[in-house]
């Protein structure tokens, strides 16, 4: 979506260019894509929450044994 809001804005800049459209449908253009860009990044920011929030279901709620047992694995301790 967003690279052809692109190529359209990029057309109606060479009509603006030409005289065939006003600046105020330039102005509408850039809004358009504007809108569409931003919404593109709300989009992707959901997804990478979504795939966030599913790895971490995945992983499941970490027990006090495990974290018991990393730090033993990192320390080579067992006194903490």
């Amino acid at each position: 979506m967003v690279p052809l809001n692109k190529r359209i804005s990029d057309e109606n800049m060479l009509r603006y260019n030409g005289m065939l459209i006003g600046v105020f449908d330039l102005l509408a253009d850039a809004r358009t894509q504007i809108g569409s860009v931003n919404s593109y990044i709300e989009t992707l920011r959901d997804f990478w929450i979504a795939r966030g929030d599913l790895e971490m279901a995945m992983i499941g709620k970490p027990s006090l044994n495990a974290s018991a047992r990393a730090t033993i694995a990192a320390t080579g301790r067992a006194d903490h």
